[in-house]
């Protein structure tokens, strides 16, 4: 499948889920079923989130969907604390990054830290994601993050590794400039080399490198204040 393509069916993929989102959440709350209606605004939330990977990459303007993922998540978050439903069963870092792109505020409360166990990439996700908001991460997130990175030495340990340099959390001899371009080859790695079993579409395996942009890497320069001249950069404040 081309690239063209691909784009093609990812798009109207999202654009269905989200489209159906808000019938599918109305009825499963007229059945009480609050925990698929809170499992269904986390799909919209991601899916609008994955349209505005495909529209900035694309040379469009992702805040609208990304506008989108946050009123889903904000429906999440109602359910979550009206029923009473635990929040470590929903993941949220992307939408997340979305949030801090955008200027958006929330308390970090949607992580799946039991997952983070046998899943070490969504842990160092929620690493870089606390790290943005200033906020420290608990103690056994902490210490998973640690355990990780010390029995593995692959992309996702490189990655981890070259946000973390750039946010100044770990030391370097290299400069900023250097720095980032250690990251955005971090980024095109993704295209041959696997960071996660079945992974998202937009940690950017094979052609899906070439759809989406490094967002962790776009929030991260945001947060330090750096415009680079990458397809990486976020360019709408």
């Amino acid at each position: 499948m081309s690239a063209a393509d691909q784009y093609t069916r990812n798009e109207e993929a999202a654009k269905a889920m989200v489209a159906r989102a808000p019938k599918v959440v109305t009825e499963l709350l007229q059945h009480d079923n609050y925990a698929w209606a809170a499992h269904n605004c986390r799909l919209a939330a991601e899916a609008y989130f994955d349209l505005g990977l495909l529209h900035w990459r694309g040379g469009g303007d992702p805040r609208n969907d990304f506008r989108g993922a946050i009123m889903h998540y904000d429906n999440l978050t109602g359910l979550v604390r009206k029923h009473r439903l635990a929040a470590g069963d929903f993941d949220m870092s992307p939408v997340y990054a979305a949030m801090f792109l955008m200027g958006a505020k929330a308390p970090l409360v949607f992580f799946n830290e039991v997952s983070y166990e046998t899943q070490r990439w969504p842990c160092y996700e929620s690493r870089i994601v606390h790290a943005l908001f200033d906020k420290e991460p608990g103690a056994g997130m902490a210490k998973l993050v640690e355990s990780h990175a010390a029995r593995n030495d692959e992309l996702p340990e490189r990655l981890l590794d070259a946000y973390l340099q750039l946010l100044g959390m770990r030391d370097s001899k290299a400069d900023l400039t250097e720095r980032v371009l250690r990251a955005k080859s971090a980024w095109a790695e993704r295209k041959r080399e696997e960071l996660v079993e079945r992974g998202p579409n937009w940690n950017g395996h094979g052609v899906m490198n070439d759809l989406y942009v490094d967002f962790y890497l776009a929030a991260i320069l945001k947060k330090i204040g750096v415009k680079a001249q990458t397809v990486h950069t976020w360019n709408w404040d």
